[in-house]
C-alpha cells in the first residue's frame, strides 16, 4: 500500500486544561473516576508536552468548572478537511463544551452545527485514508452517523458505520489508526468478522491483547512516530516489533474518567 499522509497531516491542535472539578467525571468503564486532580493535570501537562516533541502547535482552552470531562475535546467536534463538524454532545452533561471549542476553531476552519436530534461524540469517529469509520454508541446515535455522512461525502470521504459493544464508551476507545493503511484494534471488543470489510480492503489490523485494550487508543505521526500509554509492555512490545518509534504517557488518572489520548485534543490543520 503507498502511504499518503497528506489528508492526516499535523501541525496544530486544541486542547483543554483538566476542570477543577475533574473528579466528578462520568465514569463506567476504566474505574470509579479520578481521585487527584493535580495528578490529572500534570498527566495532562506530559500530553501536550508529548504532543509538542511531534512538531504540533497546541492551543489550550482553559478548563470549565460546570464541565468535569471538559479536557475531553475530541467529542466536541470533528474536523473534515477545512471544515468543523460541531455535534449536539451525547450526553446531557456536557452539551455546552463546544461553544468555546466551535470559537476557536471558526478562525482556521468553517463550522457546521448538527441538528438537534443527531447526536455525537467525536471519540465514535476515526479516520482512515479515504473514509471514517463512526460508531454506533450510547453517545452517537443514527441521525448524528447520517449527518456526518453528508458533510464527509462533501469533501469525498466515505463513511462505515459499526455497533459499539456495551463494553465500550466509544470506538475510539478500543481502536485507532496509526498510519494510512493500519488500524489497531482490541481483541475482545472488536472481532476480525466486524472488521473483515477492512481487510479485504487491505487494511491491515494490528490487534491489542484484550487485557491491554486500553492501549489500542493511540496517536500516529509520519515516520512511524506514536505516542502510546505508558504501562502496557505487550502493546509496545508488538507496535516496536512492527517498526514504530513509541513515545509513552503516564494516563492512569486520565484513564479513571474513561479518558484516553485521542480524547484529549482535535488536529485541525
Amino acid at each position: 500500500m503507498v502511504v499518503d499522509w497528506s489528508r492526516r497531516k499535523r501541525t496544530r491542535a486544541v486542547a483543554r486544561r483538566i476542570s477543577p472539578n475533574f473528579q466528578d467525571a462520568i465514569a463506567n468503564f476504566f474505574g470509579s473516576g479520578p481521585t487527584d486532580v493535580g495528578a490529572s493535570q500534570a498527566a495532562h501537562d506530559d500530553y501536550v508536552a508529548a504532543l509538542r516533541e511531534h512538531g504540533i502547535e497546541v492551543d489550550i482552552l482553559p478548563g470549565l468548572d460546570g464541565h468535569p470531562d471538559c479536557a475531553f475535546v475530541e467529542d466536541t467536534a470533528v474536523v473534515v478537511d477545512g471544515v468543523a463538524v460541531i455535534p449536539r454532545m451525547g450526553h446531557p452533561s456536557r452539551e455546552g463544551e463546544q461553544v468555546a471549542v466551535k470559537a476557536l476553531l471558526s478562525e482556521y476552519l468553517d463550522t457546521i452545527e448538527m441538528p438537534e436530534d443527531a447526536k455525537m461524540d467525536g471519540g465514535d469517529v476515526v479516520f482512515l485514508d479515504d473514509r471514517y469509520l463512526v460508531g454506533l454508541s450510547t453517545r452517537t446515535n443514527k441521525a448524528g452517523a447520517a449527518f456526518f455522512r453528508q458533510v464527509a461525502a462533501r469533501s469525498g470521504y466515505g463513511v462505515m458505520e459499526f455497533e459499539i459493544p456495551a463494553s465500550t464508551l466509544h470506538l475510539t476507545t478500543v481502536c485507532s489508526s496509526p498510519r494510512p493503511g493500519v488500524l489497531v484494534a482490541a481483541e475482545g471488543h472488536l472481532t476480525s468478522a466486524l472488521l473483515k470489510p477492512l481487510t479485504d480492503d487491505g487494511v491491515e489490523v494490528i490487534w491489542v491483547p484484550n487485557e491491554e485494550s486500553y492501549a489500542a487508543n493511540m496517536i500516529g505521526f509520519e515516520d512511524d512516530r506514536l505516542i502510546i500509554s505508558a504501562g502496557y509492555p505487550e502493546t509496545e512490545r508488538i507496535l516496536q516489533s512492527a517498526g514504530y518509534q513509541t513515545r509513552t504517557v503516564d494516563m492512569a488518572h486520565i484513564r479513571a474518567a474513561d479518558g484516553s489520548l485521542t480524547c484529549c485534543s482535535i488536529f485541525y490543520q
